[in-house]
C-alpha cells in the first residue's frame, strides 16, 4: 500500500552514500518507490550504505529530468530547510505532521540536493512545501535524516495509509487551475490585479493544502465558470 502511496525522488543528489542511506530508510518504513534524477548510473558507495534497502535501491528508477519523475502523480510535496512567509510564497511551508493528513494516492516527495536543495523553478512544480523545524543556526538536516523524519510521520498517520475518498485527479486539477489563470489575466487588463502571477500561485497552494475531492472540485468548476 505504502509504495502505490508515497514516491520518494531524490533530486540531483551529490553524494552516492546518501543514496544508500535514503534507500536504507526507506526499508526501515517500508517503502520502496524510489526515483533518482539526474544520475547515470547507481554507484558503490550507495549499494554499501543501503545495507538492508538494498532492494529498494535496485528497483530505483534513474531518470534525467525531474517532470518524468512526477508523471502521473497527483500531489507533488516539495521540501525545503529555508523558511519562506510573508511574500515568499514560494517557500511558504507546513509541517510534516500537517503534510501526512493531506497525502493521496500517487504523491511525490521530492528532495533537492545536499548543497542547494531544491530550485526555485523545482519547487513551483510542487503542490505543497514541507518544513522540517530546526534550529536556525543549523537548519540543514542531512537528506537521509529529513526522508527518515518524513516517512516516519507517515506512517504513524493511520490516515496517510487508508484514504478511501475520492479526490480529483491531476488533469481535473488542472482544468480548475487554467480556469482561475484565464479569469486572473482577464483582471489584469482589466486593472483589479498587477500580479496575477503571485495570486495564482498562492491559490493553487491553498487548494493544494485542502486536497480538493471530486464534489467540491465539481463546485469550485461552477462557480468559476459563473465568472467568466
Amino acid at each position: 500500500m505504502r509504495d502505490k502511496l508515497v514516491r520518494i525522488i531524490l533530486v540531483n543528489p551529490i553524494y552516492d552514500q546518501n543514496i544508500g542511506y535514503c534507500a536504507r530508510v526507506m526499508g526501515n518504513f517500508g517503502f520502496k518507490d524510489l526515483w533518482i534524477v539526474g544520475k547515470s548510473e547507481i554507484g558503490k558507495e550507495a549499494i554499501i550504505y543501503s545495507k538492508h534497502g538494498i532492494n529498494v535501491l535496485k528497483n530505483a528508477k534513474i531518470v534525467e529530468r525531474l517532470e518524468d519523475a512526477i508523471s502521473g502523480c497527483d500531489l507533488i510535496i516539495g521540501t525545503t530547510a529555508i523558511e519562506g512567509g510573508g511574500r515568499d510564497v514560494l517557500r511558504k511551508a507546513i509541517t510534516p505532521r500537517e503534510m501526512v493528513k493531506k497525502i493521496t494516492n500517487n504523491t511525490a516527495i521530492l528532495f533537492g540536493n545536499e548543497a542547494t536543495g531544491l530550485s526555485k523553478e523545482e519547487l513551483k512544480l510542487c503542490d505543497i512545501i514541507v518544513r522540517i523545524q530546526t534550529e536556525k543556526e543549523c537548519i540543514a538536516l542531512n537528506i537521509s535524516h529529513a526522508l527518515a523524519i518524513i516517512l516516519y510521520e507517515i506512517r504513524c498517520n493511520e490516515e496517510g495509509k487508508k484514504i478511501k475518498r475520492e479526490y480529483l485527479e491531476e488533469n481535473e486539477k488542472e482544468i480548475i487551475f487554467s480556469k482561475i489563470k484565464y479569469l486572473l489575466d482577464k483582471f489584469k487588463k482589466e486593472g483589479k490585479i498587477r500580479n496575477p502571477n503571485t495570486v495564482f500561485l498562492s491559490l493553487k497552494r491553498a487548494l493544494a493544502r485542502g486536497i480538493i475531492t471530486k464534489v467540491e472540485g465539481r463546485a469550485i468548476l461552477q462557480f468559476f465558470k459563473c465568472l467568466e
